[in-house]
């Protein structure tokens, strides 16, 4: 699970989007939970290479 996580404006909505490597994951309605979902994509991120460095 690598790559950029991105968080945008989804289309002409009030909407937010969670985008990974350009690639539509969430559409969520607050900011705040598109930012817990790119936070929860990064600790994972993080314990995985925490794990294959082991």
């Amino acid at each position: 699970m690598g790559g950029m996580i991105e968080i945008r404006k989804y289309r002409h909505t009030r909407f937010w989007a969670v985008y990974v490597d350009g690639e539509l994951l969430a559409v969520v309605v607050y900011r705040k939970g598109a930012r817990a979902i790119a936070d929860m994509l990064i600790r994972m991120r993080g314990r995985k290479e925490a794990g294959d460095a082991a």
